[in-house]
Parts: structure tokens; sequence; C-alpha cells
């Protein structure tokens, strides 16, 4: 038997055009056969677990994990934020005016979601076979009142919710929410008396005074009008539905909703859609057996909950919703052994595979893990790259291997930006010192004149956003001088995970994915080390001898 294996592992060969899975879980053929089971998923698909948002960097598994949900579980559903279409509310012209007026729409929002995630679930709880047969409000109208006659006028308060958009009750999303922001316009045009096209001319012809003092009205009004808005109704069929329908956690229904860091609507609404999303799924985990979950990466994560951006509360009391996701250096072998024997039909692992022991004693799988940052889609992308300069070897020499390095360095420097751009925009011109820099730089060796360009850009705005354009900003003002700068840029790119720190000689080289790190900007100071993480060292061209002697 030893032998028979042998021989089939030397007749089986890397060709080029093989590949071990796509580094996005929407295209990987290979997914569902090459899942790796953890914890996050049984959180996930446990009733009574209160995890339910996957918050995780770009390539960390999110969009597998909601894949294999859907493809597994008997009631799911899945919302594509693109495809309900709600950019129209960039440009409504009655929530412009009340954004005008500063007034909360976060009520709103909740509302919204509230509305969708309740059609979304009755749908479920019914079932499409259900729904040929009969109407779904009859079909609910005889669960609530044949079996529990009980609370007969709560019952009914909810049923006329219902009925009042019955005849939209199977539109697409998109329809439903265009009806709630009508229902919006027609409440406060009938409680001020003002229409939609007079919203820009109200008060241009008072004094300013008076018109402070209306506009002022017009916005108590305003929020009257979005806090009463079907508030009751939905209280009630919420109530109708936890105490009558989603009662038993071993019948579960999902909801899932990726892709949220899409350009699915302009990014200041998007922010706050997604804010009152998560405050939605935190009141609807009052159901038994039906659940929402969503991915959220941690760049968008951070914009939503960035200083006073989300108006419904702090981001304290929602960490028990969420799921941090991480891999651990067998998790990702065991993950890479899966799809190795997939594609191989069994002829080769990872020991197999990255089977030389290098000259410093690590194996070229250790050599690889090094240049990641423990996510799947490192792997992937770096075997990949390996596999195409393989040409026809049965495993992967270190010479295959470094010259795989060269394209996947590149490729992970690119996908930094594309991940961080939306927080920080023009990413390369804060990294771009670091080319051709010896590894294990002190922080007082960076000077101000590396950073020329910056310092001399005319409309910084133009390049920049979010903290970065305000580092930016404080700087050209004189408001920090060119240290503090120095130090929050450093931290900057440890955070997005570019640099690593090392306190002093006593501390280990600290990167973002390091639990017991807990580095802040204040570690930062002229006695630490900057350490640029492997996997930038090719596209970087880093100068790997070092200042001063440490091991990394």
């Amino acid at each position: 038997m030893s032998k028979n294996k042998t021989h089939s592992t030397k007749k089986f060969k890397f060709s080029k055009h093989l590949e071990i899975g796509s580094p996005d879980a929407e295209t990987d053929r290979l997914l569902m056969d090459a899942f790796i089971q953890n914890d996050a998923l049984t959180s996930l698909l446990d009733a009574q677990n209160q995890r339910s948002i996957i918050i995780g960097r770009t390539g960390s598994g999110k969009s597998a994990l909601l894949k294999y949900i859907e493809n597994t579980q008997d009631r799911v559903t899945r919302i594509e934020p693109e495809a309900m279409s709600l950019r129209y509310l960039s440009n409504s012209n009655i929530l412009q005016y009340f954004k005008s007026l500063d007034v909360n729409l976060n009520f709103f929002y909740k509302v919204l979601w509230k509305h969708v995630f309740i059609v979304e679930l009755l749908k479920l709880y019914f079932g499409e076979e259900r729904q040929r047969k009969q109407n779904i409000l009859e079909s609910l109208k005889e669960k609530l009142f044949a079996q529990n006659p009980k609370n007969k006028a709560k019952k009914e308060q909810a049923l006329d919710y219902l009925k009042n958009w019955s005849k939209d009750f199977w539109e697409k999303t998109e329809h439903r929410i265009k009806e709630l922001e009508r229902n919006i316009e027609s409440k406060f045009s009938s409680e001020t008396g003002i229409g939609v096209k007079d919203f820009a001319k109200l008060g241009a012809e008072m004094h300013n005074e008076e018109r402070s003092r209306v506009l002022t009205e017009v916005k108590t009004k305003a929020e009257k009008v979005i806090n009463d808005s079907q508030a009751e109704e939905i209280f009630q069929i919420i109530a109708i539905m936890k105490e009558e329908l989603f009662i038993d956690h071993h019948r579960k229904h999902f909801i899932i909703i990726d892709d949220l860091d899409k350009e699915w609507i302009t990014s200041d609404v998007r922010y706050d859609l997604i804010g009152a999303m998560i405050e939605v799924i935190k009141e609807f985990q009052v159901f038994e057996g039906a659940k929402i979950i969503i991915s959220l990466r941690d760049n968008l994560y951070q914009l939503i909950f960035s200083g006073t951006r989300h108006k419904g509360g702090q981001r304290e009391k929602f960490k028990p919703l969420y799921v941090n996701l991480e891999w651990s250096v067998s998790d990702l072998k065991l993950f890479l052994t899966k799809r190795l024997e997939i594609v191989s039909e069994n002829n080769i692992t990872v020991k197999t595979a990255f089977d030389k022991i290098y000259s410093n004693r690590i194996t070229g799988f250790d050599y690889m893990i090094e240049r990641t940052f423990y996510r799947p889609r490192d792997v992937i992308s770096y075997v990949n790259h390996a596999i195409e300069n393989a040409e026809n070897k049965t495993h992967f020499t270190l010479d295959i291997i470094h010259k795989a390095e060269i394209p996947y360095s590149i490729d992970r420097l690119q996908a930094i930006e594309d991940e961080w751009g939306e927080n920080y925009g023009n990413l390369e011109e804060v990294y771009k010192f670091l080319r051709g820099k010896y590894n294990g730089f002190r922080l007082q060796n960076i000077k101000e004149d590396e950073f020329e360009d910056i310092y001399l850009s005319e409309f910084p705005e133009k390049h920049f956003r979010g903290e970065l354009l305000s580092l930016v900003s404080r700087w050209k003002t004189d408001e920090i001088r060119f240290p503090v700068f120095r130090k929050e840029m450093i931290y900057l790119l440890y955070t997005i995970g570019i640099c690593g720190i090392k306190k002093s000689a006593n501390y280990p080289i600290y990167f973002f994915y390091d639990k017991e790190a807990a580095i802040t900007v204040n570690d930062i100071n002229n006695d630490c080390k900057i350490y640029v993480h492997k996997a930038f060292y090719s596209a970087l061209r880093i100068n790997t001898k070092e200042l001063e002697q440490d091991s990394y």
C-alpha cells in the first residue's frame, strides 16, 4: 500500500492552470467540498445564540460562511443589497430635506429594516407551497385566531398593518421601501401643510429669527412624523410573531445579507442604514428559531461606529452579536490539505507539497504562512501563484515558492489599498517611504523630508479621507508637529497590517492580528522598532538586513 501511494504521488504533477480555489467565495467551486466547520459556524447556526454579525478582514471567510449556511439549511433567504436598488434614497427630496434640518433619520431606517425583515420572515415561515395555495393574510388569520383566540384586539391591529400592505406584500423589497418613503412624505405634508416642491423655498423670504423659529418647528414635526411612523403597528406584529409564530428554536429560519461593503448606495446613507440594521438585528433576537445573519468587513464596521456617526447607540452594546473570524496555523493547514487532496484526487497533502526543510529549519508551508495574515484567501492566492510557477513538478521547491512570492506580495499590497481606501484614501502616498528600507528601523529614523509630497500637497482632500485627512491637515496647519504625525502615521500602518511594532527589546513583534498585542498609539515611541510585514517584503523591496540585532 505504501509503495502504491508513493508511486501515485510521483505521478501527480502541478499543471500550470490548476487552482486550489478562488479567492472569493462567490466563484470558489471547491468551497462546499473543502469547507472547514468551526466554532463560528456552530454559533451562527444555533438559534438560541446571539452571534449573528460576522466581522472580519477581507478574505477571512465571511462570505464562505454565509454561502455554506445558504446551501445547507432548509429555510434561508438572501437579501442582496445591490438588488434592493436603494440609490433613490440618496436623492429622496423628503429625506434630503430632513437631513438639511439635521433630523435624526435613524428611526426611519429602523422602520424600513423592520418592515423588510418582517415580510421576509413571514414568507419563510409560511413557505412557497403555502403561498400558492392560500393568501398569506388568511393563513396568518387562521393561525392567530383559530388556534389561540386570546389578545384579539392586538392581533387585529397587527393584521391591519399587514392588510394595509397586502397589495405590496410580495413585491420586491425596493418597491416596499419606496412605499414607506411615500408614506412618510404624505404624513409630513399633511402635518405641516408643506408640499414636497415647497421644501427648498421654506423660510427663504423670512427674517433670520423668524426663519430659525419656523425651521425648528418643522424639524420637531418631522421627527414626530418619523417616530410615529407605523411604530405601534410594527410593535404589535413583532409581538405576535414572537408569541405565536417563531416559538421553536429547532425550526430555524435564516435571513442572510452579504456584500454590504459594495457601493449599493451612497456612502453616508449606507453607513446610517447599516447602523440601523444592526440595531434591528439585536431587537429581532426576541424570536425563537429566526436569525438575521450579516457579514461586515472590519474597515466598514469602524466607519459605521467612528466618532459620533452612528446615532443609535454605542458599539459596546452590540458586542454579544459579533462573530470574529480567526484562523490558526493548524486550521489553515487543514484548509489547504482538503483542497490539495481534492485537486490531486488524494495524491498529495501539505506535507508532500511542501516537504523540504530549508536552512533556517522551517518548511515551505511555514515560509508561506509567515507571509499571510492567517486568512484563507491569502493561502489560496499564494498557492495558486506557486502552481503557476511549478512547471509540472510534484511539489513546491524553494525556487517555486520564491517566484510565487513576487506576484503574491504585489496582490496583497493592492488588496490593502482596496480594503482601506474607503477609510483613508490614497494609502500609497503614505507607505511609499518604506520602499527599499532596512527592516527593523526605529521611529526616530523616519525623516520629515520623506513625506515632503504630502506636506506640500495643495489639496489633500483629493487624496485622503477620514482620520488620515485629519492627520495630514493638522500637520500642514502646524496644529501638530512632525513627531506626532510620524507616530500616528505608523499606528495607521500598524492598524491596516503593513507594519508591526516591537515596543522594546523585551517584547516580541506584534501585528494587528496578535490577540495579546493590544497596541495603542501611545506604545509607539522613539525606542520602539518598526517591521514591515513579510507579506510585503517583495512588493516594497524591503532590505531584511536589520539596523539592530533582533530576531524576526
